[in-house]
């Protein structure tokens, strides 16, 4: 099992994604809020993925979470990665302002989580908004739909 997040900005196609951590240490977050200064639209998703495999020759399964939200000037406790400026739909606190009981219930890692949970104890491919697609076992990387 193997696990990945990505923070992707609507205006910019969906950068930096999964090069977050590599955007975040060399920019800092006032960076990060710079990449969108030209655009008015600062929305963007968290997305986390959990890559699993059962055994030798099995598909990979790889189950989402996605969480929306709004790109703002840093808030909270800067200890956390991007968490200071992703603020999610709905709220008006970011990741970082946060108790770590409400994000840990809202979060696209939680979302993920659920459907991994859900799918090893057979609830199906959905799980408190996260999914599974199954990859192809004919390539080492798993195709996302």
């Amino acid at each position: 099992m193997t696990e990945d997040t990505c923070l992707c900005y609507n205006a910019l196609g969906g950068l930096p994604g999964p090069y977050i951590k590599w955007f975040l240490k060399k920019t800092g977050h006032e960076g990060l809020n710079n990449l969108l200064a030209a655009y008015s639209d600062k929305t963007a998703f968290a997305q986390c993925t959990f890559a699993f495999c059962e055994g030798k020759g099995q598909p990979v399964k790889l189950f989402k979470g996605v969480t929306n939200g709004t790109i703002v000037p840093a808030r909270g406790p800067p200890d956390f990665g991007w968490d200071p400026i992703f603020q999610p739909e709905g709220f008006q606190l970011t990741y970082a302002e946060m108790e770590s009981g409400v994000k840990n219930t809202i979060s696209h890692r939680y979302k993920a989580l659920c459907a991994l949970r859900d799918y090893l104890t057979g609830g199906g491919k959905e799980g408190e908004g996260g999914v599974w697609e199954e990859g192809d076992t004919n390539t080492k990387r798993a195709k996302l739909v």
